[in-house]
Formats: structure tokens, C-alpha cells, sequence
């Protein structure tokens, strides 16, 4: 079974990093450099800020409240970087697209952070309720 160990943490938390570093390189290059996986921008989006918010909470999971605030102010702060480009444009609609995206990518991450600490912290998830299923006494490891 996986393990969960300091390794992990820091392989979490560099993906993290690297993915909003991504999302902020491409959301401030010139419209003709942006890479274009799908055919609708809207769902790039939404996976892009879920995925960090997700990847955030669980690298970091007694911050999660700052993650909340800070996905938020992600999303706004590179809309409004969007207008100081000659070639991009930042809207409203966009910007809540994006803050609802990390919002819910790094909420649905908390469950999962809650785990991975107790795993940290004694190795056992006694009693605990995921989802309304009861976890009984499980030995992580």
C-alpha cells in the first residue's frame, strides 16, 4: 500500500507550484503564444484551477483557508494582469470561471488532506467519516 511520507509532500508540493506557475505563464503570454489543448478555452480553464486548487490543499493541508482566499486572488490578480498585455483582455466572466474552478478543485481536496495528515501524524484513521462512509479503524501503511 502507499505510504505517505515526506517525499510525497514535496513531489505534491512541487507539482503544485509548477501548475500555478503555468496557469500564470500562460494566462499573461501574447494570445498567439497560448498553447491550446481543447477546442473550448472555458474547460481548460476550470481543469487548470482545479487541479491547483486540489494539488494546493493536499501539499499544504493546515492552509487550506489561505488556499481559498489565494486561489481567488490567483484568478483576479491574473484577469487584471490580462489587461496590461497588448494582446489579451481579462473579463469578469472569466475570473469567476477560474475562482469557482479553484475553489471547488482545492474544497474537494480537503477531505483528501484531512487523510494524508492523519496518515502523517500516527500511521491510523480511527472513526472517521468520508462522504458519510464510515472508515472504522484502518491502519495506513
Amino acid at each position: 500500500m502507499l505510504r505517505w511520507n515526506a517525499q510525497w509532500q514535496g513531489l505534491i508540493r512541487v507539482a503544485a507550484w509548477i501548475l500555478v506557475a503555468l496557469i500564470a505563464a500562460v494566462t499573461l503570454v501574447p494570445i498567439g503564444l497560448r498553447p491550446v489543448v481543447t477546442a473550448d478555452p472555458s474547460f481548460e480553464r476550470v481543469a487548470a484551477y482545479a487541479v491547483a486548487g486540489l494539488l494546493m490543499t493536499v501539499a499544504y493541508p493546515r492552509h487550506w483557508l489561505w488556499i481559498l482566499a489565494g486561489t481567488v486572488v490567483l484568478a483576479g490578480g491574473l484577469e487584471a494582469g490580462q489587461t496590461l498585455t497588448g494582446t489579451r483582455h481579462g473579463r469578469f466572466d472569466d475570473f469567476l470561471v477560474k475562482a469557482a474552478a479553484g475553489l471547488v478543485g482545492a474544497l474537494a481536496g480537503r477531505p483528501l488532506a484531512i487523510l494524508a495528515d492523519r496518515y502523517r501524524a500516527g500511521g491510523t484513521v480511527t472513526g472517521t467519516t468520508l462522504a458519510g462512509r464510515d472508515l472504522g479503524d484502518r491502519t495506513c501503511g
